[in-house]
């Protein structure tokens, strides 16, 4: 049976698998004497040979159980259950009253499972701010970023380890695999340098070498390299591990002391020291005078006890500044002086190799002046004057050409402005200031010398090249080049090393290789990338990165061969030195001559590393492909397509589940970051934007169904509101009412209706209550009072007959006293239209034709009237209503109407042909009218026949018409088409006044002028102007005839040319 146990925490499980039982093959020992009748028998042992026996083999599995973790991404990690059980020393036989060793370690186990490392953490202060900086943070980041200088690994006290590493990773063993151990580590958080956190994690393998171990992070299944303080194993007591925290803590607090201690100590300048330097010399001159030792050394000496002295003093005066202001140094509370105070060296002499070099018998002396002639080094300024060029030299050892210590993956820009102007700074620093502290140091040196070998003041070649000092120049050209070699080849490798080794793991692909991970994982990891890449979409459908990864390889090649090339050109110092001679001026060291063939190994190197990684990255660009059309998507114009398809609630669901579960897929599989060799590539940007788009294209769609179903809404509200107030409203008459009764037959079949558009826009709001989408509140009270209208509406319909009796009674008194105001107004109507008897006035024909469109509409007002009494008679069911006597007045009334329209009539003709433009006359409008007219006045004369007076008005009026007739003649010859100007001054001599013509030239400027007293001339010119034109048409015609006859005959001659050449 297997057996589950919890440990810790719901994420780590423990499973047991026993091992066969053997209690079948292993004999019962009984303490007791058997009872009656069952004691044991005895048996004879069967022996069967083993050769007679078949074989039989069983395969074997090692029983154990396991603790179980699982990583960020699902991934299984195993670790044997002796890594996660306390370490227990007891004697081998356990003492009575003592619990067995297995009890004490499952005891152990469980107290150290129960116990939360954070809340203990925080129960003994131990912040983040007291653990941080951690090495790789105090490596790479800078040292002001922290309250603290420098990380609790460098304290560490390795005695509270209970076990080696090899012990450690011994108990990870099983059979001949080894399994990594289980640890709370203090690692980054989201593989950010700035925050850390405790976190589960998988201890992996140790390097002796640099004392760090690797584990594996279950948060984000990252590798990492830390000290041994930086993790606890499952397996230690976290007590135990805090007091080592807390003694780390405590020796950096005392290291950060002394640190500060030297700084200020090193920072105060002692002025009031000669007043005590005579009194505490007093013993130490005594013993110089005794010595025999040179003058050289009592002053090197004196001076050395000098610097002690004034170290002590200002010790002094900063304990005396410490008691009297605590305030001022808090960071010195407690803290003894006597710690920082300088100690007496221990003389150690080597008696033994003193012994022994006696035993040889040399003569020291002799060859002490041996060595001294033949080397350069013979007296103390020479060795001086080296050792200052030694020291220039090694500090130009610790330079470097390029920056290989970036804190974090920058753009290749900067890279480059970064490498630039660091190359720059350098080679500033080698051409021009290295030289002159070289000249510095061995001038001051020598030139104290004077004359001898290392004369610098020489002015001759020969002796210059005799002496040392061209040998000692010579030497220190040798030692600039050893230098220059150590700064360029360290330079070379650092500079390849930051740029190429991430690049190795490229140099196997093949030029069509293809991406076949996934976005998050990337198949070629590393630490610490260098170049910083930002991943984008184009306008031009193409996915692109913020730096061309075409560019890279030029780029690092041209900064790689012109930072070192920018070396070259460092000059000797001999002419410098020698100031008294000549030298050549282009003398200069060696330089990138020393590591040519290194150089075009890197560099061959480096080409062909960033030729190979760029296919990655391209291949991990076109996995981006696919979201190029949403990424460019215009979201104005979908939404306008959208809403344009109308499509149901039902797929307006799936789409907004659709594009939900597509946000949702952008957030998991796209990372923020991912890492391609030296490329730290952010996909944040992209990945967020496309996050929100997504967002802001299901608001979208949101609100566009919320503002469809707003629409819907506020339809159904009006239709409910007009079905309504049509049943609801008062009836104004008794066909209003009836018109509601019919109305209210067909309310029945309408609220039917509008329950089932009801039950459909429930339906649709469904959609929007299954993504818990809240409306708002006028909307949501608009969707409610929707719902209750059908009630309503049936509500009053059930109330309208009894209301509508009332109101029925009303309106038939109305009528009653309608009909007899109506017979009042025909009495009043007809004694109107008998009074047109006696007009007869012709000269107010105008005023009596206003007066009769007045009757007119009096008169079809009462016809309206007649009609709507007639139909309420219907209504109320009563008797029809007779209108004889509106008939017989309306047919008294139309002579009247048509006499006094003609009259009037014809004055309005009469302006308009004498008023407006001739040119815009229509004439045979004009004459139709006047003709229509004159046959309706011809009319009133018989139907006026019995009242003269009337007759004489229409004879007037066709009088006047028959006068107007001759005016309609002349303007129609004025009108002739072929009246010309010609026509025009032959009229204003007829005339005897001048006419100007012009397109706004009206009859009534001519009636001024006195043409009607020459109306037959007028017509005499328009018959000439006719019989011209005649002329003129004929004329015109005869000479086309002619034309074409003498066309036609010279068509004819030619014809008959060809004929008589073709017979020939």
């Amino acid at each position: 049976m297997d057996r589950m146990l919890s440990i810790d925490d719901g994420s780590m499980v423990i499973s047991d698998d026993p091992s066969k039982s053997s209690s079948g093959s292993s004999r019962a020992v009984c303490i007791m004497p058997p009872r009656p009748g069952t004691a044991s028998k005895n048996f004879k042992e069967l022996l069967i040979p083993r050769d007679q026996l078949t074989p039989v083999t069983f395969p074997i599995q090692e029983a154990q159980r396991w603790l179980t973790l699982v990583g960020k991404f699902d991934k299984v990690y195993r670790f044997p259950l002796p890594t996660i059980l306390p370490k227990v020393i007891q004697t081998r036989f356990v003492p009575k009253g003592e619990i067995p060793k297995d009890v004490a370690v499952d005891r152990r186990r469980r107290q150290y499972a129960k116990m939360n490392l954070v809340e203990e953490l925080k129960k003994a202060g131990l912040t983040d701010d007291v653990l941080q900086p951690t090495e790789e943070q105090y490596n790479l980041m800078s040292e002001f970023a922290f309250p603290h200088k420098f990380p609790l690994s460098f304290f560490d006290d390795s005695n509270y380890d209970i076990s080696s590493p090899e012990a450690w990773f011994e108990l990870g063993i099983v059979g001949d695999v080894h399994y990594p151990l289980p640890a709370r580590a203090y690692l980054p958080y989201n593989r950010s340098l700035r925050s850390c956190r405790w976190a589960l994690a998988a201890v992996t393998a140790y390097n002796p070498k640099t004392d760090l171990w690797t584990l594996v992070s279950l948060e984000d299944e990252c590798s990492y390299d830390v000290p041994k303080l930086q993790f606890m194993f499952l397996a230690e007591d976290p007590h135990k591990y805090i007091q080592r925290l807390k003694s780390a803590i405590h020796e950096r607090h005392k290291g950060e002391q002394l640190m500060l201690m030297e700084l200020i100590v090193d920072c105060v300048l002692h002025d009031d020291i000669e007043s005590t330097t005579f009194q505490s010399f007093k013993p130490i001159e005594e013993i110089l005078q005794q010595s025999k030792v040179s003058e050289q050394f009592k002053r090197r000496l004196r001076s050395e006890v000098n610097i002690v002295f004034e170290r002590l003093m200002a010790l002094y005066e900063l304990e005396q500044f410490i008691i009297q202001m605590p305030k001022e140094f808090p960071q010195f509370r407690n803290i003894s002086l006597k710690e920082f105070m300088p100690t007496a060296a221990r003389e150690d002499f080597a008696d033994r190799e003193r012994r022994e070099l006696q035993s040889l018998g040399l003569d020291i002396k002799k060859k002490r002046y041996g060595w001294l002639r033949a080397s350069l080094f013979y007296c103390v300024g020479g060795i001086e004057a080296m050792m200052g060029v030694a020291t220039e030299c090694q500090q130009i050892e610790r330079l470097s050409v390029f920056v290989c210590n970036f804190n974090k993956p920058t753009a290749l820009v900067d890279f480059m402005q970064s490498q630039e102007a660091h190359s720059d700074s350098v080679a500033t620093f080698l051409k021009v200031y290295w030289p002159q502290q070289l000249t510095t140091v061995i001038t001051l040196v020598l030139r104290a010398l004077g004359k001898g070998w290392l004369d610098i003041s020489l002015k001759n070649w020969t002796v210059y090249e005799m002496c040392k000092i061209s040998r000692f120049l010579l030497q220190v050209k040798f030692r600039m080049q050893e230098s220059m070699e150590v700064l360029l080849l360290t330079s070379l490798i650092n500079f390849s090393k930051l740029v190429c080794d991430p690049c190795i793991q490229f140099l196997s692909l093949k030029n069509n290789y293809k991406w076949t991970s996934d976005f998050i994982e990337t198949e070629f990891p590393y630490a610490k990338p260098v170049f910083a890449l930002t991943i984008g979409i184009n306008e031009d459908r193409k996915v692109f990165y913020s730096t061309h990864p075409d560019e890279f390889q030029p780029a690092l090649m041209d900064i790689f061969k012109r930072g070192l090339e920018k070396t070259a050109g460092v000059r000797i110092i001999d002419a410098d030195v020698m100031t008294n001679m000549k030298f050549a001026r282009n003398l200069f060291i060696l330089t990138v001559e020393l590591i040519e063939e290194a150089f075009i190994v890197q560099n061959e190197l480096m080409k062909r590393c960033y030729a190979l990684a760029v296919l990655p990255l391209k291949a991990y660009a076109r996995h981006y492909e696919r979201f190029i059309d949403f990424y460019l998507l215009n979201l104005v114009e979908f939404m306008k397509d959208y809403a344009a398809a109308k499509k149901p609630s039902s797929q307006v669901k799936r789409d907004i589940i659709e594009f939900k579960r597509q946000k949702d897929e952008v957030r998991q599989i796209l990372p923020a970051f991912i890492t391609i060799g030296p490329f730290y590539i952010n996909v944040d940007t992209m990945k967020q934007f496309l996050v929100k788009k997504y967002i802001d294209l299901v608001r979208r769609i949101f609100e566009y169904y919320v503002d469809r179903m707003y629409e819907t809404n506020e339809l159904i509200l009006e239709r409910c509101n007009e079905v309504f107030h049509r049943i609801a409203r008062r009836p104004m008459s008794i066909e209003h009412l009836f018109e509601i009764r019919d109305y209210a037959l067909t309310v029945p079949d309408i609220v039917d209706e509008i329950k089932a558009e009801i039950q459909v826009m429930w339906l649709e709001y469904d959609m929007l209550d299954s993504f818990f989408y809240n409306l708002s509140d006028h909307q949501f009270a608009m969707k409610w009072n929707a719902f209750a209208w059908p009630h309503q509406i049936m509500v009053r319909l059930s109330t309208l007959k009894d209301e509508q009796k009332l109101d029925i009674e009303e309106f038939l008194r109305q009528h009653y006293s309608e009909c007899q105001g109506f017979e009042e107004r025909l009495e009043s109507l007809n004694d109107e239209v008998q009074a047109y008897s006696l007009v007869f006035n012709p000269n107010r024909a105008q005023e009596t034709s206003v007066d009769i469109k007045k009757t007119w509409a009096l008169i079809r007002e009462l016809e309206k009237l007649g009609r709507t009494l007639q139909f309420r008679q219907e209504l109320f069911e009563l008797e029809p209503l007779s209108t004889e006597f509106l008939t017989s007045i309306i047919d008294s009334f139309q002579p009247y109407k048509k006499l006094w329209y003609a009259c009037a009539n014809f004055h309005k003709l009469e302006d308009a042909t004498l008023g407006n433009p001739i040119a815009q006359l229509d004439l045979d409008e004009v004459w139709t009218t006047l003709m229509k007219l004159r046959n309706e006045l011809v009319e009133s004369l018989e139907d006026f026949s019995e009242k003269s007076e009337i007759m004489d008005v229409a004879n007037v009026f066709i009088g006047k018409i028959d006068e107007f007739v001759p005016v309609y003649n002349s303007v129609k010859d004025l009108r002739n088409e072929n009246w010309m100007y010609l026509h025009w001054m032959e009229l204003s001599k007829v005339v005897g006044t001048e006419i100007k013509y012009s397109v706004a030239l009206n009859y009534m400027y001519l009636v001024r002028k006195g043409i009607l007293g020459f109306l037959p001339e007028v017509h005499e010119i328009s018959l000439r102007a006719t019989d011209e034109a005649e002329e003129i048409r004929r004329a015109i015609e005869e000479e086309e005839r002619r034309k074409q006859a003498e066309l036609d005959a010279l068509l004819m001659r030619k014809q008959l040319r060809k004929c008589r050449r073709d017979i020939l």
